[in-house]
This record gives structure tokens, sequence and C-alpha cells, in this order.
């Protein structure tokens, strides 16, 4: 099976996931929670931010790009507190929580995808919840950020605490480095995952049992011929089947199709740049944070 995302939709997806630096605003206190600190409740401020691909400052689309903000506490392994309904407003989200215990965890855009009563209703383990898998979302995967900061073993003076919220997506840049006349109709991921860890998993990039299909998205109606940011989102992923990066292009009047087979995993907010030369792609890895390591160039051949 194959999905298709039509011009219009990737570029609005790529004006969504081009903010470098959003937040939210945010204030809601855990209720009905023991003072683990002994202090007043809600002394303790966590201010969470959404991190950029490149780690600078950089603000688009910030009223758009984040919806449905929530968040939990777990503490001794279970689910105790829950946050939702958060307002947004911009700046920051400061949430009030009551001391320094357990691992706080935030999410966005993942209506319809996570239901935190439900899955505290249900007494999830909170092994079972750094095991959960987001699906996809409408046929496309879904834009949704995640982030955790653990409580426990921190200075019980430290009243501010920075959490960082990712996409749990990978995004395809195209570039071309061309003499003559070139114009791309299609990007393919094939063998995509259609589900990814809502948290990552160290060592494992997809769920065991994640299906896959072709992913593309398509500008037949109006091809691409210039340099063009997020010209397709995927979920981050293992590639030890035979994932395929392929690209529909105009030539100099001679239709190609450029393909080549990916080795590493595609991880989360990071950016890939497939650069459109005369008759090779070349696929190099813009890295997101400094944690990261940057990853090998590799070439896609017809």
């Amino acid at each position: 099976m194959k999905t298709n995302v039509t011009r219009a939709a990737a570029m609005a997806a790529s004006a969504g996931f081009a903010a470098m630096a959003l937040s939210v605003s945010c204030t809601k206190d855990r209720v009905a929670l023991p003072d683990t600190d002994g202090g007043a409740a809600g002394s303790v401020t966590v201010r969470a931010s959404i991190a950029g691909y490149y780690g600078d400052d950089h603000s688009a689309g910030a009223g758009n790009a984040v919806r449905d903000l929530q968040a939990c506490i777990f503490e001794d392994g279970r689910m105790t507190g829950i946050f939702d309904n958060l307002s947004l407003s911009g700046g920051s989200c400061d949430l009030a929580i009551d001391g320094h215990s357990g691992t706080l965890y935030m999410l966005a855009n993942t209506d319809g995808l996570i239901d935190l009563a439900a899955l505290q209703a249900g007494e999830i383990s909170e092994t079972e919840w750094l095991r959960t898998a987001v699906a996809m979302k409408d046929g496309a995967p879904a834009d949704f950020f995640s982030g955790s900061v653990s409580l426990d073993g921190m200075d019980k003076s430290q009243t501010r605490i920075p959490l960082s919220l990712r996409r749990g997506m990978a995004r395809f840049d195209l570039k071309f480095n061309t003499a003559g006349m070139a114009e791309v109709h299609r990007v393919t991921l094939r063998n995509a995952a259609e589900s990814v860890f809502l948290f990552p998993v160290s060592g494992q990039y997809s769920p065991e049992d994640v299906s896959r299909k072709d992913y593309s998205a398509e500008f037949r109606e109006q091809p691409l011929t210039a340099d063009t940011e997020g010209v397709l989102h995927v979920y981050e992923q293992s590639t030890g089947n035979r994932v395929v990066i392929s690209v529909d292009a105009v030539i100099d009047g001679k239709t190609e199709v450029l393909t080549k087979e990916l080795e590493e995993p595609l991880k989360r907010n990071t950016i890939y740049t497939l650069t459109l030369r005369k008759d090779t792609i070349d696929v190099s890895l813009e890295v997101s944070f400094d944690e990261w390591e940057p990853g090998s160039d590799t070439e896609l051949m017809p």
C-alpha cells in the first residue's frame, strides 16, 4: 500500500514544523496529591519549551504548531497526577508541581491518540507507558511532541526546572545542485514505519510489531524546482527492513527515479537533506541537537 500527501499538505506541514523555539504558556496545579518535600504545594515550577531542529532560537507559526498540551507524573511506577486542558498563549509553559518526586512527562498534539485519564484509570505502569506507541493519524504521521524530566534526586533548592519537548518525526528537505533543468514530482519513503514510540527507547527506533508501507509526497501538479524544506515528514524508525528513499524527477527532459536504501536509523527531530544532482542524489544529515553525532553522507543512485 502507498500513502500520498499533496504539495499543499507538505508545505503546510513544513510551516508547522519549522518552528525552532516554540513554546506554550500554561499554569495548572496538580490536585489532591501529597506534598513530598514538606513545603507548599506548587512551589516547584517546570518550564517547558519546544526544542528546534538546529538548537537555536527561531520562531515561526507558534500559534499553529502546538495544541492539546497535557502532562502526567509517575511516582514509584504509577501515574499519580494528570495535567490536561493546558492553555496556549506563547512564551513558555510554567507548570506548578508539588515537589521533587517522580518523573514528569509532557505531550503536545496527541489529541485523539493519547488519553491520559483512560490510561490512569487502567493503572498503566511506567514501564508500559515508556513503550507506548503512536500510530498514524488521518493517514499521515502525527505531528506530536514529547519530553520528560526526572524530579527525583534534584536539589530541593531548585525551584525552576527546564523541560524540552521534541518532535517524534524526522524531516526531509530537498536541495538542487544541477547545471540543467530539473524538477521533482514525488518523494517516497518505501517501507516507512506506521508507528513510533511516544518517547525515545534506547537502542530501539521502532516497535517490534510495527507495520510498514510506502509513504509519498506528490508534487505533480506543481513540481518542485527550487530548494524546499519539509518535502516529507516520517516517523523515527529503524531501517533494517529495506527502507528506501526514492525521488521521481525530470532532469533535462529525462524521467529519472533515483533511489537509495537507508542503512542508518531515521532519528526523531532530525533533518535529512536530499541533494539532487544530474544523475544521483546525495543524502546528508543536519543534526538538531549537539548531543547527536552527525551522520555520514550517503549517495542515492538511479
